[in-house]
């Protein structure tokens, strides 16, 4: 039988939950990858967001190959006309995933709720799309014949949490969203389970989008190991245990997540300090908003000082049924948010479109073309210079050009500045806070950090063809699929933007002369038994 592999892939898993709980004694599967496998941190930086950190796992492309690098597409800018409605995105625009290489290849794939795959493609096997698809009344299988057993075998399958169980919730209903998250994976596994005892595979890949689900609006309980949100990584260690069950010893398994994570507990205002360097010009509209807002964020302030915010907050929510702020990537899936309509783009030389920055720990501008190098290259260091006045902290800890989204048919139109802070900031999108700096706390909660997106992901590899116990230098996104096809020895038929990761693979050289100075041991061993025994 040839090597099979399985990738279980968990949407925003980290380290800094992983090794505590591993510490603990919780997590015996995950404990037993580290210490008989290979572990490395694996970066998600252009940006650390689902839509283009899945695509990029499953393809060893940059943004520039696959074409996306968030949850809308904005379009390009056409002179001073109006901008082009942001498109929602669903799956990848170009590129070949590692499941229409292998199938290309003959192999048998199994393709399970992994992000951006909306509507299935075609394979040879089956695939069920995952989040960013509308629903399971919609057609979410290929082959499309497959839905109705899947739905027969798990009848209540979700392909992710409904919206009223995201919600951002105080007091003894915030575990809504753990109970639901627990609900929807041991259904996720259900399916899998079958999946993999009923249908022939040589690749499997899986998702599992809980941990996102959970830290966005968890954090703080579990960072400080709260029984209850151990209860999902218990979930996920526990169907990791059952797969490495099922590997032979030729069989690779490798553990990713799309991005890390962390919590923040302050916030920068991008576009009201892009404003205030006149590089965003507002229409009359918005202009009187952002004047309405500013006094609002005085008042704000000044309640804060006087230790008088709380009270004031009670009262308004009470009062107008305030709305808690929804700090997770949902809030970019509503066009009614972007307002990029309210911009006088003819006027405007940098701006930030998209809210998915809040919960993905980042910031995207995009650039005129009329701005100068030299322009870019002040903004650039003025935000590298910009510290937080509460803390002292500098806001980032990166601040990249367009070149780092690859070159490719789908670069970007416009000259960019992709913008990473350092640890426990994130990024707002408004305007009318003239200080920039605000807390990030949770809206229900000031006591509670925002969970969000960081850098640095999980990465596994185990198997016979992988060192044991050994902590690699950190790798890349891109680097996934082209050590997927080394660990099944096959070859990669076109260029990616990742490479093999060697250092993770026993040494083959070495293994061969080992194995000659065994084979020559054991010759001599026998020549001596048999003298002895003619003797």
């Amino acid at each position: 039988m040839s090597a099979r592999v399985v990738v279980f892939g968990v949407d925003g898993l980290t380290f800094r939950v992983l090794h505590p709980l591993m510490q603990q004694e919780k997590l015996p599967h995950f404990r037993l990858l580290q210490q008989q496998g290979c572990e490395a941190i694996l970066e998600s930086k252009y940006p650390p967001i689902t839509p283009p950190a899945w695509i990029s796992l499953s393809t060893g492309l940059k943004p520039a190959n696959h074409g996306v690098y968030d949850f809308w597409d904005f379009g390009e800018q056409q002179g001073a006309a109006p901008p082009r409605p942001p498109k929602l995105l669903t799956r990848r625009k170009g590129g070949k995933a590692i499941w229409n290489i292998l199938s290309e290849f003959g192999k048998q794939v199994l393709i399970v709720n992994i992000p951006m795959t909306y509507p299935p493609e075609p394979v040879n096997g089956f695939m069920v799309s995952g989040y960013m698809t509308p629903g399971i009344n919609t057609q979410f299988t290929y082959p499309h014949s497959f839905q109705a057993d899947l739905l027969r075998t798990v009848p209540n399958y979700e392909i992710d949490l409904p919206l009223e169980d995201k919600t951002i919730v105080a007091g003894k209903r915030k575990w809504r969203v753990l109970d639901a998250t627990l609900r929807m994976t041991e259904r996720r596994i259900e399916l899998i389970e079958y999946m993999l005892q009923e249908k022939p595979w040589d690749f499997c890949f899986l998702g599992f989008v809980g941990a996102d689900r959970i830290q966005h609006r968890l954090w703080d309980e579990i960072i400080a190991l709260d029984p209850r949100t151990c209860e999902y990584y218990q979930l996920l260690d526990d169907e990791l245990g059952r797969i490495m069950d099922r590997l032979g010893p030729d069989d690779s398994l490798f553990v990713v997540s799309d991005h890390g994570f962390q919590g923040a507990s302050r916030s920068f205002e991008i576009n009201e300090y892009l404003y205030s360097k006149g590089l965003v010009a507002l229409t009359n509209h918005s202009q009187a908003r952002r004047e309405r807002d500013r006094r609002k964020n005085v008042l704000k302030h000044t309640l804060k000082q006087i230790g008088l915010l709380g009270l004031a907050k009670r009262a308004w929510r009470t009062r107008n049924a305030l709305k808690s702020e929804q700090q997770d990537n949902i809030e970019a899936y509503d066009p009614h948010i972007l307002k990029i309509s309210n911009i006088a783009w003819e006027k405007t030389l940098a701006f930030v479109p998209s809210s998915s920055g809040f919960g993905s720990g980042y910031a995207d501008i995009f650039l005129s073309p009329a701005m100068a190098v030299e322009e870019i290259v002040a903004l650039r260091t003025a935000l590298l210079h910009e510290t937080d006045p509460a803390t002292g902290k500098m806001l980032l800890e990166a601040a990249y050009t367009t070149e780092v989204f690859g070159i490719g048919p789908y670069a970007p139109g416009e000259p960019h500045l992709l913008l990473l802070p350092q640890e426990g900031i994130t990024f707002r999108r408004g305007l009318g806070n003239p200080r920039f700096w605000d807390d990030a706390t949770m809206t229900h909660d000031p006591g509670r950090r925002s969970g969000v997106h960081q850098k640095d992901g999980v990465l596994y590899a185990y198997g016979g063809a992988f060192k044991q116990g050994f902590k690699a230098p950190p790798a890349e996104v891109y680097d996934l699929v082209p050590t997927i096809l080394q660990s099944m020895n096959l070859p990669l038929p076109t260029p990616c933007d990742g490479r093999i990761l060697e250092e993770l693979f026993i040494d083959q050289k070495k293994l061969q002369e080992s194995d000659s100075i065994h084979s020559e041991n054991n010759s001599v061993t026998l020549t001596k038994l048999k003298k002895l025994l003619e003797a």
